[in-house]
């Protein structure tokens, strides 16, 4: 397999569950770290993640609402979150433009056949 290092992130710019990163069409992937950095000066925000199992038609949540503090940011180290080709690694916030989220990913060709 060869592997490809890529980097994911996204401004929330509202309270909608978004996603962040889905792996392409022959790939499997490694979430290697996830930042959500809060970029209010005054207020925390409240931080949901999730990935969606599209195989199983399934969400689940690997954080839910977790507050991170004005300024701040919550480090998710060494999460080897393993994806799958279509799979769909999802951010939400509590409030509009107050949160962005950043993943370090590891990519892995997976060939036809």
């Amino acid at each position: 397999m060869n592997g490809r290092l890529k980097n994911a992130a996204v401004a929330l710019s509202n309270t909608n569950l978004t996603a962040v990163y889905t792996v392409p069409t022959n790939f499997t992937a490694i979430v290697k770290d996830i930042f959500l950095t809060n970029v209010d000066g005054t207020s925390a925000v409240d931080a949901t993640l999730k990935y969606t199992d599209t195989s199983a038609s399934a969400t689940f949540s690997l954080v839910s609402t977790k507050s991170v503090p004005a300024d701040d940011f919550l480090r998710i180290e060494d999460a080897n979150i393993f994806l799958e080709e279509g799979d769909i690694l999802k951010a939400q916030a509590g409030a509009a433009n107050d949160l962005e989220v950043t993943a370090f990913i590891e990519e892995r060709y997976k060939p036809q056949g």
